[in-house]
């Protein structure tokens, strides 16, 4: 009976699960191409916005990096205001943060620090948020980095 009922369950739930695969493939491909349209009109169909693209245990992005990462802050407003993880670290244990700090972005990291992203974050390994910010040479971020973190202990 229980095979039967797995069965069954398999051929009725087994295109969903492909589809909301596809769905967070097209999420990812979306914002490669910085899609603001489409990446809209995909988490309104459910993409999940905290899909994780891996290639490995190590290698891995979430939706919110790779946004930063192309410069694409419409698109990483987006993703916060439809809950993405903004404190998430990839198997680095860098945190989304810590990439736009490096980039010396300073309206992102302004975004993701408004949004509960950690400014005190470090990976375990001597980097730290300003560390990160310092590596950007930007001194208007490293001085906002370097404020923040002083009046959040």
């Amino acid at each position: 009976m229980k095979k039967y009922f797995l069965t069954i369950f398999t051929i009725i739930f087994l295109p969903f699960l492909g589809s909301a695969q596809n769905l967070n493939e097209e999420l990812f491909q979306s914002i490669i191409k910085n899609d603001k349209e489409k990446v809209i009109q995909l988490l309104k169909n459910n993409a999940d916005v905290n899909y994780v693209k891996s290639k490995g245990p190590w290698m891995t992005v979430n939706m919110l990096v790779l946004a930063i990462n192309n410069d694409n802050f419409d698109i990483a407003k987006i993703l916060i205001a439809n809950k993405v993880k903004v404190n998430w670290k990839d198997g680095f244990q860098t945190s989304a943060l810590m990439y736009a700090v490096t980039k010396g972005n300073k309206e992102m990291s302004v975004l993701l620090l408004d949004n509960g992203d950690d400014v005190h974050a470090n990976d375990g390994k001597g980097n730290t948020v300003l560390s990160a910010a310092k590596e950007s040479g930007n001194k208007e971020l490293i001085n906002y980095i370097y404020e923040k973190q002083k009046s959040i202990k």
